[in-house]
């Protein structure tokens, strides 16, 4: 099956009648199986980077290019008459952080999965946002 015809199972349509969010829902689906294939087991040890704030921006882009499915995703939309880049401006900025320390574990973790070292962030739930603590 090629890509267009996956997108298009994802969709249930044809990919010219699909709407931005449409579209941008099949590629995070996309990302998510792709990315569950590569999971590997952890052995040995795992590092852990707490952080208040993971200022990462927006992921589809990333996922897809990490996942090398960028430009055969831009090639099939662009081929049904879509725009990747609309379909990306769908996607909410996470808004996770707001500065500095945000970046620097974003970076880190970037940097962990470049790398292929075994890492997760972990970040605290704030239910009053990050400043209106009771």
């Amino acid at each position: 099956m090629n890509f267009t015809e996956t997108l298009q199972n994802l969709t249930g349509k044809p990919l010219a009648h699909c709407t931005n969010q449409e579209l941008y829902l099949a590629l995070l689906e996309l990302v998510r199986r792709k990315s569950a294939d590569r999971v590997q087991p952890v052995t040995g040890r795992k590092l852990y980077y707490i952080s208040a704030e993971l200022l990462i921006g927006k992921l589809l882009s990333n996922n897809l290019i990490n996942l090398g499915l960028y430009d055969e995703a831009r090639d099939a939309l662009a081929a049904a008459g879509k725009c990747l880049s609309d379909i990306e401006e769908v996607e909410p900025e996470p808004s996770l952080g707001n500065g500095g320390l945000g970046r620097l574990a974003a970076c880190f973790l970037d940097s962990l999965a470049t790398l292929g070292l075994p890492g997760d962030g972990v970040g605290l739930r704030y239910h009053f946002g990050l400043f209106h603590q009771s």
